[in-house]
């Protein structure tokens, strides 16, 4: 994918989030990581990002 601008980066990253339900600033965070690491590739992030959070909602769950 080309090179996006900031506001470019800011609206794909704002579409994730609200397509997870996501909130926080650790969140956005954690998706800009995943953009950056994998090129802004949707798909590639979509998988990541949905493992990264299964992952973390379980350890939750062990942790209490």
């Amino acid at each position: 994918m080309p090179e996006l601008d900031r506001k470019e980066q800011r609206a794909f990253i704002d579409e994730i989030m609200k397509a997870n339900e996501l909130e926080g600033a650790g969140k956005k965070r954690l998706v800009k990581f995943l953009c950056e690491k994998y090129e802004w590739n949707k798909q590639k992030v979509q998988f990541k990002l949905t493992r990264a959070t299964l992952a973390e909602r379980y350890m939750n769950r062990i942790a209490k």
